[in-house]
This record gives C-alpha cells, structure tokens and sequence, in this order.
C-alpha cells in the first residue's frame, strides 16, 4: 500500500486542523516529483507528515497523486501506524495511485 500502511491496519478515524502546508518540485528525467511536508494536528497529537507525487511527462499525467489539503482546513482522515489517509473510500484515481501522507514525526500537544 503507497503510504506505507500494512494491510491489515484498517486504521482510526480521525478529524485533523492542517497548520502548514510546503510544497517543493523536482524535475527529473521523466517528469517532475512533488514533495509535499505538513504539520496537522488532532486535539491532542501534532503529527508532521509527506508526500511525494510523481507527474510523468510521457504519460502526460500523474502516476501517483497526494491528497491536496491547504492550511487553516480541517479534514476528516484515516490514521495507521504510520501513514494518514486523506482520500475518501471510493475515491479513485484516473489511472494514477492515490497516495496517503507518511508520518515523519508526531508529538503530543
């Protein structure tokens, strides 16, 4: 599973506050890479996250696609042991992978 989540993890539901959002880009032989990094927090955890999508200049279209959240947003997600799940069950990607965010870091509040 892209984000790192084990499979038998169903994971937790869990309401989120976005704080900050940074977005840096990559070009690379095939296209470009995104590299998103967020601070979210719940009502009692601060988790920092990321997320690399892959935009492919052959296909003319992304492979694998992050969940686009903005700061000062709150979203209802999915936590696993190690990832965050933004999408929502039954959201499908136009042949790309939808990509949950990995947990780099998180502290309590």
């Amino acid at each position: 599973m892209a984000g790192g989540a084990k499979a038998q993890d169903k994971g937790k539901p869990i309401s989120l506050h976005v704080k900050e959002v940074h977005r840096t880009e990559e070009d690379t032989d095939y296209g470009f890479q995104s590299h998103i990094t967020a601070i979210v927090e719940s009502k009692t955890v601060v988790y920092s996250i990321k997320c690399d999508e892959t935009y492919s200049r052959e296909k003319r279209g992304y492979t694998g696609r992050c969940f686009s959240i903005s700061a000062g947003q709150d979203y209802g997600a999915l936590k696993f042991s190690d990832a965050i799940n933004f999408w929502q069950p039954g959201d499908k990607g136009e042949g790309y992978v939808l990509i949950m965010y990995d947990i780099l870091a998180e502290k309590e509040k």
